[in-house]
C-alpha cells in the first residue's frame, strides 16, 4: 500500500477538491488537450480553419473526439503530411487512453479522413503518403470531390485498406470514368487495391465501384461497349468484389417505372448485351431493372427480374418469365 505523506496542506487541499489524490495528481484533462491540440494545427501552414467535437461522457455511447481541419485551396502534400503527422504525434504523446479518435481534413465537399479508433497507429509513414496522394488527387480531378479515407494499421490486425470516392463534374459521362479508373492506376499505384467509387455527374450517369482492384483490360472494354450502345436507354454500373455479388456485377439500369413495360425493356437489354458480357470469366452476375442496384436483397437474392449469374446459379424470389428463363437456361448453371 502507497502510504501519502503530504502534511496539512496537501491534506486540506484533498479535502477541498475531492477529486484530486493527495499525492497523485489529477486525471488529464483531455478536452484541454484536444483544444491545445486543435489550435496547434491552426498555426501551421497550409490550415485556414480548425475546430473539434469531443465528448468524454460514457454515458452518450463511447467517448471520442474528433478534429476537424479545413485547408486552404493551394495546400501542398507535404503540408497535408504534416498536418497529419503533427496529430498522429499528439495521440502518441498524450493520454487518449478509451477515446476513439478521427481526423477530418476539408477543402469544399472534398474530405480526407483519418479514423485512428481507440488504438495505437502501426502504419504513420502510409498515412502520410495517403495525405500526399489526397491533395494530388484534388490536382489532378480539380473540379470533382475527391474524398480519402486512410487505411490505418494497428499492430496484430490486418493489413488496412483505403478506400475513396471521386465524383466527377455534372457533365462527365462513361469515358470520364474510364479515363479517371486509368489515371488511378497509372498514377496512384498505391492506392490501386484501396475501396473506389468513381461516378459520372447526373447528365450521363455511370459508375465504377471497386474493391481492392481496379478493372481490368478487358472489363473496361465491356464499360465502353456497354455504354456506348444505346439502342434501348440504359445506365451502368459496374461493381467488383461486392460484398454479396461476387468478383464482377454488371447493372444496367433503364428508366422505365411500368412493370410490364420494365419487363419486356429489360429482357430485351439482357438479350442484347448479355453476349457481350458473356465473354468475361465466369462468374459475372448480369442485372437489367429500373434502379442501380437491380432488385436484390442484402443477401445477393433476387427479388425480381432481370438476374442472370453467367455461369452459376442464384437464388429468387420470384418466378422467371419465359423469355427471362431462357436467357437462364443459355447463361447459367443451374441443376435441374
Amino acid at each position: 500500500m502507497r502510504v501519502c505523506r503530504c502534511g496539512r496542506f496537501g491534506l486540506l487541499l484533498a479535502l477541498a477538491w475531492l477529486t484530486v489524490a493527495a499525492c497523485g495528481a489529477a486525471p488529464p484533462d483531455r478536452h484541454s488537450q484536444v483544444n491545445q491540440l486543435t489550435q496547434q494545427l491552426r498555426s501551421m501552414p497550409g490550415v485556414d480553419v480548425t475546430s473539434n467535437t469531443f465528448d468524454g461522457n460514457p454515458a452518450h455511447g463511447p467517448v471520442f473526439f474528433e478534429v476537424d481541419v479545413n485547408v486552404v485551396d493551394n495546400v501542398t502534400g507535404d503540408q497535408l503530411a504534416a498536418i497529419t503527422s503533427a496529430y498522429l504525434a499528439d495521440l502518441q504523446t498524450q493520454d487518449y487512453r478509451g477515446y476513439r479518435t478521427r481526423l477530418e481534413v476539408r477543402r469544399g465537399d472534398s474530405v480526407f479522413a483519418v479514423d485512428t479508433g481507440s488504438r495505437p497507429v502501426s502504419n504513420r509513414d502510409q498515412i502520410l503518403a495517403q495525405a500526399r496522394s489526397w491533395v494530388a488527387l484534388r490536382r489532378q480531378f480539380a473540379d470533382s470531390t475527391v474524398k480519402l479515407r486512410a487505411a490505418v494499421g494497428h499492430a496484430g490486425d490486418a493489413a488496412p485498406v483505403s478506400s475513396g470516392s471521386i465524383q466527377l463534374p455534372d457533365a462527365a459521362d462513361y469515358l470520364t470514368v474510364g479515363a479517371a479508373v486509368g489515371t488511378l492506376a497509372t498514377g496512384f499505384a498505391d492506392l490501386a487495391a484501396a475501396d473506389w467509387k468513381i461516378s459520372a455527374g447526373k447528365q450521363h450517369p455511370a459508375e465504377i465501384s471497386t474493391s481492392r482492384r481496379l478493372p481490368t483490360r478487358q472489363e473496361m472494354e465491356l464499360w465502353n461497349a456497354l455504354n456506348a450502345d444505346q439502342a434501348i436507354p440504359h445506365a451502368d454500373v459496374f461493381t467488383i468484389n461486392g460484398a454479396v455479388t461476387g468478383p464482377f456485377w454488371v447493372s444496367e439500369r433503364i428508366a422505365a417505372d411500368d412493370s410490364a413495360m420494365e419487363l419486356d425493356i429489360a429482357v430485351r437489354l439482357a438479350q442484347r448485351h448479355l453476349p457481350i458480357v458473356a465473354r468475361l470469366p465466369a462468374p459475372v452476375l448480369y442485372t437489367a431493372t429500373n434502379q442501380y442496384v437491380g432488385h436484390l436483397d442484402y443477401r445477393g437474392q433476387a427479388m425480381a427480374p432481370v438476374a442472370i449469374l453467367i455461369g452459376g446459379c442464384m437464388k429468387r424470389a420470384y418466378r422467371p418469365s419465359p423469355a427471362e428463363q431462357a436467357l437462364i437456361n443459355q447463361y447459367g448453371n443451374c441443376r435441374r
